[in-house]
């Protein structure tokens, strides 16, 4: 959560950012969250 807020402060301070390449961040971000979250949840089942 914590980590979601200082992404979200850090956009918020640099608006020259080009909203796609924040938007296309935040894909991989949650990505990496679900794979992870998959897994995780193989590897405990196995």
């Amino acid at each position: 959560m914590e980590f979601i807020l200082f992404i979200y402060l850090k956009t918020k301070t640099m608006k020259k950012w080009n909203w796609k390449s924040v938007l296309l961040y935040v894909v991989r971000l949650v990505e990496l969250i679900v794979t992870g979250a998959v897994g995780g949840a193989a590897g405990s089942v196995l």
